[in-house]
């Protein structure tokens, strides 16, 4: 079971799931029957399979765990656990056993309430603490296989390595962590969620364009402007990323499903230059009247001094009948539109809990965002270098793995295959609804020989019961169910996944471009469910997307049930991923984008997901009622002190950050008004904030071109302002700020207690990500 590099003092431990083989039953048995712990030569049984393989092996035992369940269930009359302890006095009798015999002290059992993973994961993460074993080796084949997967579970949770025995294949034992393969994935992570800095980190070869790109998501045209064209960038290309527009375009679409401040108050920057500029085929379809008013609700959003930008759009909205048809004028009518609008531009919306977060995104956004995203420039850059990026909004599709196994003959109409069907779909619904674009269900059933027509039975009912464009379904398979065919299995789905190939924007069939994929654990061969699990944690680190698992059961009432388990299986890959990614949001004080990462973790970075919560509330909170002005400004100054340290080569997001973690957080318009006459530095500071891209840049732009028709009068700077420049405010600002506390708690030094909490923070997601790449 282990290799040289791997061997360890102590012999492993075999734990076996107690079943209905083990009491001499044939499988799927639905009456009770004599029970036989013995058989013989020619019916041999689970446990007697186990032990001759292992002799053969040359594997020794350190000691046996006997899983068993406290319910009454199936065809046994008795809780299973009875027949454990039956089993467990005889394997340590003098007779033994199936051909063995324990001493007392190395046979136990465990309890567990049902036979279901959810029901087995915590005894067995108990008693695999207390009996701390170095390697585990768990049967396979017999017993419940969802008691089997909470052991999988518990064992990935507690760091102890289990390989899976197969009782009629015991030679062909195999970890699960050995299919999946993480290695060289990384990249997918970064291009899916662009990352473009990091990606320049990580690649060399084309550190320019990503550079370049990474640039354009700040909405900065500098470096652009000072790059030369050359045969891996066409002048064409680079042109476009010297102009401003296009490039606020491209970071608010590219930044609109993270959710931080700056990204809120790009949503009113684009709304009022894209109502603003809109192309002179949508003006030609617009009365003159409602081209007006648009007009003026441009002109009053980009008003620096004017506040309720929702109510001007309601009021817009009201004066506007018919509505047009043209995008620009459909978004000022879209009452679905109006209200996202109304509940992310407050300064405080980027505070509320990722879950909280409004989906799917407004539909009239959407269409813009495909609009836009067909002329984007990210397709034909990536593929140039052999690469394909993902739609920028995702696809809105959920892909549903599931295993189809035997129909009871007790059900001859499979009535409760069918409703297991619907709540799986349901479920798969309900989390397609959290995503930024409405998508499909791509339900994908694995099926062997004998089940695949079980399976279509199961594809049509899903086809006829969800709404028209909401579903997509087909049948994988036949797949061999031999014991031994988990890694054949397992390389037969990925194939059938990656059939059709992406292409870079919204609308692509392929599978590759999934915003989530579920797995559905249910009863059937455990090769193939194992085989399926494998693909599905493999298909979610390709497609660079959130791993959920759900457990398919029947509740007391023998109804089917479906029950979301946790991220256990992240660990298996996707954790360090999301760490890495995390790390780097973090680092340039993404930190709502680092925290919504974190929730599609394991259990195990829970904690540190806390923790990232905690530093987003830190940077950007509001001051309780409670604090007086003195901790006010100590406060301002730990967060202009961070901003310097973590945000000094990125000017515009420096300003731009600085004062949002200070206005109206902890100083109202009232107070903050009174504080820009009494600080200099931070009455400039504001003033770079708000001639940023982010901010009013277009607007006075606008202003100044329609005032000034000669634009080299235009004073305005479309670039950022100098690093030393920017770093020197947020310095003087917190001097400021110091020097304005009470005589008995001036303080001349800094205070750098955010600053130290961020670099743990960032120290400990690089260490949970240190594996990724």
């Amino acid at each position: 079971m282990r290799t040289e590099t791997e061997a360890t003092d102590t012999p492993p431990l075999l734990i076996h799931p107690v079943g209905g083989g083990d009491l001499g039953w044939p499988p799927m048995a639905t009456s009770p029957s004599p029970i036989d712990f013995h058989g013989g030569p020619d019916d041999r049984r689970p446990l007697r399979k186990v032990f001759d393989g292992l002799t053969e092996t040359g594997t020794e035992i350190g000691a046996l765990l006997l899983v068993a369940t406290t319910n009454v269930h199936g065809p046994s009359r008795q809780p299973f656990v009875e027949h454990a302890q039956r089993m467990r006095t005889l394997l340590c009798s003098t007779e033994g056993l199936c051909g063995r015999s324990f001493p007392d002290e190395h046979v136990h059992t465990v309890q567990v309430a049902e036979p279901t993973a959810r029901h087995s994961v915590e005894p067995m993460k108990q008693i695999l603490t207390a009996l701390d074993p170095d390697e585990c080796i768990l049967t396979s084949g017999t017993g419940s296989y969802a008691i089997g997967a909470g052991v999988l579970l518990a064992g990935i949770e507690t760091g102890k390595p289990v390989t899976l025995l197969p009782v009629d294949a015991t030679s062909a034992a195999y970890r699960l962590a050995d299919l999946i393969r993480p290695h060289d994935t990384l990249r997918n992570w970064l291009l899916r969620h662009r990352f473009w800095d990091e990606l320049a980190a990580a690649d060399d070869t084309n550190a320019d364009i990503w550079r370049l790109l990474a640039a354009r998501q700040r909405a900065d045209i500098s470096l652009a402007e000072a790059t030369i064209a050359h045969p891996g960038l066409r002048a064409g290309h680079l042109g476009k990323l010297t102009e401003l527009w296009p490039t606020v375009q491209a970071a608010f679409f590219e930044r609109l499903a993270r959710g931080e401040a700056l990204d809120h108050s790009l949503l009113r920057t684009w709304f009022t230059q894209r109502i603003s500029k809109p192309t002179s085929k949508e003006n030609a379809g617009v009365p003159v009247s409602v081209q007006r008013v648009i007009e003026d609700l441009a002109g009053e959003l980009g008003d620096p001094e004017a506040h309720g930008g929702a109510a001007r759009i309601k009021e817009a909205r009201r004066r506007i009948s018919p509505v047009p048809r043209a995008r620009h004028a459909a978004l000022v009518c879209d009452a679905e539109f109006i209200d996202f609008f109304e509940k992310t531009t407050p300064h405080d919306a980027h505070l509320a809990p990722p879950e909280a977060r409004h989906r799917p995104l407004p539909s009239s956004l959407l269409v813009n965002a495909d609009q836009w995203e067909k002329s984007d420039l990210v397709p034909t850059l990536l593929k140039e270098r052999g690469l394909t990026p993902w739609p920028v909004l995702g696809s809105g599709d959920i892909l549903v793995l599931m295993c189809v196994g035997m129909a009871p003959k007790n059900d001859p109409g499979d009535t409760e295959g069918h409703a297991a069907v619907r709540k799986v779909i349901d479920w798969a619904s309900r989390h397609r609804g959290s995503l930024a674009r409405p998508g499909r269900v791509r339900l994908r059933l694995l099926a062997s020989d004998q089940t695949m027509d079980r399976a279509e039975a199961w594809v049509n009912l899903a086809r006829s019961t969800a709404p028209a464009g909401a579903l997509d379904g087909a049948v994988f398979g036949p797949f061999s169910t031999e014991p031994d065919g988990v890694t054949d299995i397992s390389t037969a789905i990925l194939a059938d996944l990656g059939k059709a190939k992406p292409t870079g924007r919204y609308g692509s069939t392929s599978l590759r471009d999934v915003d989530e994929v579920l797995l559905v654990i249910n009863s059937g061969k455990p090769v193939t469910v194992n085989g399926m699990i494998a693909a599905g944690v493999q298909w979610s680190l390709e497609a660079a997307c959130p791993l959920r698992v759900a457990e398919l059961g029947r509740d007391r009432a023998l109804r089917s049930v479906i029950r979301e388990a946790d991220l256990t299986l992240c660990r298996l890959g996707v954790d360090a991923r999301i760490a890495r990614l995390a790390s780097s949001a973090v680092r340039r004080l993404d930190t709502r984008t680092a925290w919504q990462l974190l929730s599609n973790a394991s259990p195990s970075l829970t904690a540190t997901r806390n923790a990232a919560a905690e530093f987003h509330g830190d940077l950007y909170g509001t001051a309780p009622l409670a604090m007086d002005t003195d901790a006010r400004y100590a406060l301002a100054c730990q967060r202009l002190e961070l901003i310097a340290h973590a945000l000094a080569d990125e000017p515009w997001p420096a300003c731009y950050t600085a004062i949002e973690s200070l206005r109206p957080g902890l100083f109202n318009w009232g107070p903050w008004k009174l504080l820009m006459q009494e600080a200099p530095a931070l009455r400039s500071l504001n003033r770079l904030r708000n001639e940023s891209p982010y901010a009013h840049l277009l607007d006075k732009l606008r202003d100044a071109k329609r005032t000034q028709p000669s634009t080299k009068n235009i004073r305005l700077s479309k670039t950022p302002p100098s690093r030393d420049r920017v770093v020197e405010l947020l310095h003087q600002s917190a001097t400021e700020l110091r020097a304005l506390r009470s005589a008995g708690n001036h303080s001349n030094e800094r205070d750098q207690d955010l600053v130290a909490r961020y670099t743990r923070l960032g120290e400990q997601l690089d260490d949970l990500g240190k594996d990724a790449r």
